[in-house]
């Protein structure tokens, strides 16, 4: 009879255990400083997985085994258990009326480093959001610039590289300006050696200056065919727009970060930049010990 009552007592006691009671037990187990009793009871409720249901238990039992864990020197878990407290309760504070000064030191010093993580984190999102909505915008833009006819006619493979065919233009360039120079040396030699006339051309002079002119008419012709086949090229592939990729300058200025400047604007869709806006033409005078040399000089503006 005494073995079947003391059974009872045992069995209502363990069904009167509960995760709550545990709770209370680890409470008063802290507060009188039996840190020792206190951490298994309270390590109980929380894993292998938490046996509290409310999210304010939880934090108080994280907070009660972290304090516990400090006092008894186990400062690495300690700090573990004030973060898992903070991440369920990020604006809870402690104080020294129920915890020691290194403890509170310790939970301030974890919950300053889950803020600072915190806003570094969303710092990192806002910019990556910001980069995503940038370069979908970018991706949406059509922009074309516009070509106008004339430039077709222009040498030196300019309408090439206009219309994004470098290699061809500089082909044609580098073969143009070869000719071109060729013939206009020839003839500037020509004539601050002999004059305009030629008619002081000594004899013995006279086969070299032949064939000097012969070098000269060629490159001459050698200019005005590449020329010509650059004009039948240009208009061959000649486009009246170019789509072009868009840059930051057509994108809304809310979409850039205010911190970084705003870039110039090269391209509008109102007044795209043309060729005629890139070539610069503008004489030039060259002194030489035969005198004074007039031609005119060519120059193409880049993006």
């Amino acid at each position: 009879m005494r073995r079947a009552l003391l059974a009872l007592v045992t069995s209502t006691s363990v069904a009167l255990a509960t995760p709550s009671s545990d709770l209370e037990t680890g409470r008063r187990s802290f507060r009188a400083r039996d840190y020792q009793s206190a951490i298994p009871v309270l390590n109980a409720l929380l894993y292998p997985r938490p046996q509290l249901s409310l999210t304010a238990d939880l934090v108080e039992a994280h907070l009660l085994l972290a304090g516990s864990l400090f006092e008894y020197g186990n400062r690495d878990r300690a700090r573990e258990e004030f973060e898992r407290a903070l991440q369920l309760e990020p604006d809870r504070t402690i104080s020294t009326l129920q915890f020691s000064e290194g403890a509170v030191k310790m939970f301030e010093d974890a919950k300053a480093d889950i803020a600072s993580k915190l806003r570094r984190d969303e710092e990192l999102r806002r910019i990556a959001d910001a980069k995503a909505q940038l370069e979908a915008y970018k991706k949406s833009l059509v922009v074309y610039e516009a070509r106008p006819y004339y430039t077709n006619f222009l040498p030196f493979g300019l309408p090439q590289v206009g219309q994004k065919r470098y290699l061809a233009g500089a082909l044609l360039g580098v073969g143009q300006g070869a000719a071109l120079g060729t013939n206009l040396g020839i003839y500037l030699y020509l004539l601050g050696t002999y004059g305009f006339t030629n008619d002081s051309v000594p004899l013995v002079d006279g086969p070299s200056v032949r064939r000097l002119q012969q070098i000269q008419i060629g490159t001459g012709v050698a200019f005005l065919a590449l020329y010509a086949y650059s004009v039948f090229d240009a208009i061959k592939h000649y486009k009246p727009r170019l789509r072009v990729e868009g840059d930051d300058s057509l994108v809304p200025h809310e979409l850039l970060d205010n911190n970084a400047p705003r870039p110039p604007r090269r391209m509008k869709t109102s007044k795209p930049v043309s060729l005629r806006d890139r070539v610069q033409l503008s004489p030039m005078v060259s002194e030489s010990p035969d005198g004074l040399g007039w031609g005119i000089g060519l120059g193409w503006e880049n993006d």
